[in-house]
């Protein structure tokens, strides 16, 4: 764990998610899906700390996301959890992401990453304002527009 998290954080946090990787004769496609996957988690990770407590539920909501990347990567849960923890923690903000989405991730991809967080806002079955504000920012770093992001959070909603 010590190997691991000593290259985290002398690794550009780009190669953090090569942890994640088991070999490189993966398909390129299911390589990409475990840093999307990943990328999502911390995000999420960080929107539940947004509003100064991650609630049960909202912590549910990551575990799923977290038990499918640990059944594909062959990984702890709680291994990744705790990366996902120490990343956030280390993480100034949330620029060093939006470059990497930006250039590697599809519309698609993106979209589904704004779906994720709005589960994950409306785990508690509360929207707190910070909550919204950085979804809402992060969709607008990535380009994705408004009227769509609005779309989204009504899918949440009820």
């Amino acid at each position: 764990m010590q190997v691991i998290l000593k290259t985290i954080k002398e690794e550009p946090k780009v190669k953090m998610f090569n942890f994640f990787k088991r070999n490189k004769e993966e398909p390129k496609i299911e390589q990409t899906s475990f840093e999307i996957e990943l990328t999502a988690s911390v995000l999420a990770y960080e929107l539940a700390r947004s509003d100064g407590e991650i609630t049960e539920d909202e912590l549910s909501v990551l575990m799923t996301e977290i038990e499918d990347i640990a059944e594909k990567v062959g990984k702890d849960k709680q291994e990744i959890l705790k990366i996902i923890e120490i990343y956030s923690d280390d993480s100034v903000s949330f620029y060093e992401f939006v470059e990497d989405i930006n250039k590697y991730y599809s519309k698609e991809e993106k979209l589904n990453l704004l779906k994720f967080m709005w589960r994950m806002a409306y785990a508690d079955n509360k929207l707190d304002v910070d909550e919204e504000r950085l979804i809402r920012r992060m969709a607008d770093l990535i380009k994705i527009k408004d009227m769509e992001v609005l779309k989204l959070k009504d899918l949440f909603k009820s």
